[in-house]
């Protein structure tokens, strides 16, 4: 997902607002991979972690 896709609107609500899930690594405490993005008020996933995987 883009920067500039994070502004657009949830296609199922409306809503702009996005949780960003991420997982830690328990080897790497500081690091992060990026779960998914979903939608705060409804829960609509904009991309997933397989869905990135397969790209």
């Amino acid at each position: 997902m883009k920067i500039g896709d994070l502004a657009k609107k949830c296609p199922k609500c409306g809503d702009v607002d996005k949780t960003v899930k991420r997982d830690i690594e328990s080897e790497h405490h500081a690091h992060a991979t990026t779960g998914a993005v979903v939608c705060t008020k409804c829960g609509y996933v904009f991309k997933s972690k397989k869905e990135e995987e397969e790209e």
